[in-house]
């Protein structure tokens, strides 16, 4: 009897940009499998691509209509009934909530969740915090195995009984090819030291932090380089509040304090890394692990991200970076001003960063780790 994997997520660029080694590796084992998603941009060529079959499947990861939300849990019943996997993977909050429930109603044998990060009802609290605590409760009760990407999920569901400890795993977000991500000796310029911020335009991800402090640096030392890099809204952040308008990019380009790229091949950010010294990420957004972090970790670079859930797993205070708190932007002028008057720290911290990310966020060692939390829910590899 064949082995069949599914793969389920809010969107196919999650799961093609994130999930993709994770599933060849089953797939290289003899596995079929089938990743399941919005196609929000034509991501079954994508996945035919890898040898991968795709399934178009409309959640609304934002809406909050309960009878839609029924409506995706009879939906997603009937295709694991349909399709009769061994395996299904969860990622993402509704996949995760509406997934588990049907996979346990259509008798799926083994059921694993990855939660990615809490998202804003946690972090706005109150009435609609408490249904979505129940609702996990809920769907994670009985055979489910979770994942968490940082230890903070991991001790809230935990100490509020959310669920319990034997069926719950930290494994440190989804890894990177230290291989393929590696420092390059890159032609250094000429001049001061030059900060890359690369993420989606965001304001929880600390863009307006990132420009005010680069605006103060650069009247004390104007040879200082400060670049941003990422999308506007549009793309994965349309219809987010959180979108920062593109007329204030543009203005920040007319300002000149910083300059923003927009969005850019994954290529062109590697070289723009090579060519950096420090990476700053100032997030207060609440999820996993920024993979950007992760990436900077493995080209070798400084970091400067705040003290937040996530974040916080990557860069040890003062060994391969600075943490500041979250929205200060004095904190992080003056992180970013002690690279500027010890430009050596910007080298001697990158060796710790690629070190800390060969030894913890290396992609094989979040497979293998993977593949163990399959073993638990009684998968045969």
């Amino acid at each position: 009897m064949s082995k069949k994997a599914l793969f389920v997520a809010n969107t196919g660029f999650a799961l093609l940009n994130f999930r993709l080694p994770l599933m060849k590796f089953l797939s290289d084992k003899g596995w079929s499998v089938v990743a399941v998603a919005n196609d929000e941009a034509d991501f079954a060529k994508r996945f035919a691509k890898e040898g991968i079959k795709f399934i178009n499947m409309l959640i609304d990861h934002k809406g909050t209509n309960p009878i839609a939300d029924m409506g995706l849990i009879r939906r997603l019943n009937a295709l694991y009934k349909k399709e009769a996997p061994t395996l299904v993977h969860h990622f993402t909050i509704k996949p995760v909530i509406f997934g588990s429930l049907a996979a346990k109603w259509a008798k799926i044998p083994a059921i694993v969740n990855t939660i990615t990060g809490l998202g804003y009802v946690f972090e706005k609290g109150g009435f609609m915090m408490r249904i979505v605590m129940e609702l996990y409760r809920l769907a994670l009760s009985g055979r489910p195995q979770v994942i968490f990407q940082h230890n903070d999920d991991y001790r809230f569901f935990i100490s509020n009984n959310i669920i319990r400890e034997t069926k719950a795993r930290v494994i440190l977000g989804s890894g990177v090819n230290t291989e393929i991500i590696h420092p390059t000796m890159a032609k250094k310029y000429n001049g001061g030291l030059r900060f890359l911020f690369a993420s989606r335009m965001l304001w929880s991800k600390g863009v307006r932090e990132y420009v005010s402090a680069a605006e103060k640096i650069k009247e004390q030392f104007p040879e200082t380089s400060f670049i941003m890099a990422g999308g506007a809204s549009g793309g994965s952040a349309k219809g987010n509040p959180e979108a920062i308008p593109e007329k204030w990019l543009y203005d920040v380009n007319t300002i000149g304090s910083v300059i923003w790229m927009g969005r850019i091949p994954f290529e062109d950010v590697m070289r723009l890394l090579d060519n950096s010294d420090v990476f700053v990420l100032p997030s207060y957004y609440p999820e996993g692990i920024p993979r950007s972090l992760i990436e900077a970790a493995a080209k070798g670079k400084a970091i400067i991200t705040t003290n937040t859930p996530g974040c916080r797993e990557v860069v040890i205070d003062g060994t391969n970076g600075f943490l500041v708190p979250p929205k200060d932007v004095n904190s992080l002028t003056n992180s970013l001003l002690k690279f500027i008057r010890q430009p050596e720290l910007a080298d001697q911290m990158g060796t710790a960063s690629r070190k800390r990310a060969v030894n913890i966020f290396d992609e094989k060692k979040i497979l293998d780790q993977t593949a163990l939390v399959y073993k638990e829910v009684g998968v045969i590899l």
